[in-house]
């Protein structure tokens, strides 16, 4: 039986920017969060990691960044059933408290030195909540703004999740970032580290408020209303041929995605100021040129894939990556600060304008039953593995090879990967959703 829904109309815009509002304000909570224990790794590592060797302590904590990210699929697998169970509002509401709780907690963890082991375990345990949390917000986020978004505009309202996240990003690396540069060591080690983590707790409230007052998306309420819920919509999602060759294609998408986003979020704070020997404001600079261009792109990117299609988006920003990030690393590395600002415009906007249609792309592949976990169990999978893993990997070989340019290899190879996914793309900009 073929499902009919009605398609949103455009007169009802003010409803959907509601709409997009609450799904977006997960995604910068989120990014948020997960940006500024990048930009805090050194100092959380005097805090919960002290060694005699800098690098030892830095290699931890980046190691704890890391178990945010392979938590994540545990949170897809888990929230992806409970989004296409119980719905897609439902579970917006709980990832976003879980994460902002999470967040809080860490801010008030006592140090090593006050707790002794105690203080790194759970600093782990509650990275590991963040990425649970995390696994599922992004998936339920883009599922219930692309039920809600009318046909002609679904890539730049579900293109505004990635927005969102570089927003969120952009400040939770601004806001530590000042604080770094403002207070002495021994007073961020002392205090200043748990700022930017309690402003979690308001953010998530705020996000949680506008969350409740939004109504279910018109696809998951006909599904419901049809009892057509899948028992099992992870089994669901595995099951079959044509499902498993769906999954297959949506991780190798995002392959690219992951490794030139979090490279950039989670690699190049502690690059610049270990590999490119930054100091200052210009420490941070990087990471705030690279992001500004990442959203300008994003915004283009999204905004182009409702006119000329998301595949031709994704074709150019992925053929970009794979010839342009050697060169735009050879910039970033030259030791000239204007270079490296243009190397790192060059990487952000391609890395952008592919971000900006992943989301769109995967969540049209997937019918509305198993629509969250198809995307949950997808998208997590690969950023756990290509992304969240980056700044340890990037880290270890850069000082074992002595190489910076590994950054630029690592997305190159991950381009190789992606492309041939990409290429078997059918094209989804302009059709309704799936439903069966």
């Amino acid at each position: 039986m073929t499902r009919t829904v009605p398609e949103v109309d455009r007169t009802t815009s003010r409803a959907v920017r509601r709409t997009v509002l609450g799904g977006v304000v997960g995604s910068f909570v989120e990014f948020y969060e997960f940006s500024v224990y990048a930009v805090l790794a050194a100092t959380l590592a005097a805090v919960f990691f002290p060694a005699a060797d800098p690098a030892t302590g830095l290699l931890s904590s980046l190691a704890v960044f890391a178990v945010a990210f392979f938590a994540r699929p545990l949170g897809g697998f888990v929230w992806g059933a409970v989004g296409d169970r119980i719905g897609r509002k439902r579970t917006l509401a709980l990832t976003v408290i879980l994460m902002s709780v999470a967040t809080t907690l860490m801010g008030v963890l006592p140090g090593y030195a006050t707790i002794g082991v105690a203080a790194p375990v759970l600093l782990i345990v509650l990275r590991f909540l963040q990425g649970v949390s995390a696994g599922g917000e992004i998936s339920g986020a883009v599922s219930f703004i692309a039920e809600h978004s009318p046909v002609h505009r679904r890539g730049l309202y579900v293109g505004l999740i990635s927005v969102g996240s570089v927003v969120g990003t952009l400040l939770g690396s601004v806001f530590p970032g000042i604080l770094l540069l403002t207070l002495s060591t021994e007073a961020m080690q002392a205090w200043g580290w748990r700022l930017p983590l309690l402003l979690a707790l308001p953010m998530g409230v705020i996000g949680l408020y506008i969350r409740r007052r939004l109504d279910e998306t018109p696809h998951f309420t006909a599904l419901r209303e049809e009892r057509a819920r899948a028992a099992n919509p992870v089994g669901a999602a595995l099951r079959g041929g044509e499902n498993r060759r769906l999954l297959v294609r949506s991780f190798l998408l995002i392959a690219v995605n992951a490794a030139s986003f979090y490279m950039i979020v989670g690699y190049l704070p502690s690059f610049a100021s270990k590999s490119l020997q930054l100091t200052g404001y210009q420490a941070f600079a990087p990471s705030l040129i690279a992001l500004t261009a990442c959203l300008v792109a994003e915004v283009l990117g999204a905004w182009w894939s409702d006119r000329i299609g998301r595949r031709t988006v994704l074709l150019v920003s992925g053929v970009g990556l794979l010839v342009l990030s050697y060169p735009s690393f050879l910039l970033i590395t030259s030791g000239s600060f204007g270079l490296i600002a243009v190397g790192l415009v060059v990487f952000g906007l391609l890395a952008g304008g592919y971000a900006a249609v992943t989301n769109s792309t995967l969540t049209e592949m997937f019918p509305t039953r198993v629509r969250v976990s198809g995307h949950g169990i997808t998208y997590n999978l690969s950023v756990a593995l290509f992304g969240g893993s980056a700044p340890y990997l990037l880290t270890w070989l850069g000082a074992v090879t002595g190489s910076s340019l590994v950054g630029a290899f690592y997305v190159m190879i991950l381009a190789v990967v992606s492309l041939p996914a990409v290429l078997r793309l059918r094209e989804t900009a302009g059709r309704p959703l799936r439903t069966e």
